[in-house]
């Protein structure tokens, strides 16, 4: 009997488990503006920057729009959250001005752009 009892509060527990109240896995797709944008050099720290961005799924760079757009988890991070992470590694965005640390340690083509100065000193 004791036995029987045990695999039965065993078996609700598992219940419990898997049939617990997931959170919302929703996405959202936002496009981000990067006028800081002056040529490739500056692809590798926005791909390492949203690599890293939690909650973010997917994004694409578009060179002639001089964007990005950012599939993310809507209850992971937000757009704001993702511009600011960019913004702290030296990317300048419409929203947010670049770290000024940060703009050291870009390639020293796109450090002027970052800074606003012009749109590629190459």
């Amino acid at each position: 009997m004791k036995k029987q009892v045990f695999i039965l509060f065993l078996a609700l527990g598992l219940c419990t488990v898997c049939f617990a109240q997931q959170k919302s896995k929703k996405t959202r797709t936002a496009e981000i503006a990067i006028p800081g944008y002056c040529c490739k050099g500056l692809n590798a720290t926005i791909e390492k920057t949203l690599a890293y961005e939690r909650g973010v799924v997917d994004w694409t760079l578009n060179l002639d729009k001089k964007s990005v757009t950012v599939v993310y988890r809507e209850d992971k991070t937000n757009a704001t959250k993702i511009e600011k992470a960019l913004a702290a590694n030296g990317v300048r965005t419409a929203n947010e001005k670049p770290n000024p640390r940060a703009i050291e340690k870009l390639p020293a083509c796109c450090q002027p752009a970052a800074r606003g100065e012009s749109s590629c000193s190459k």
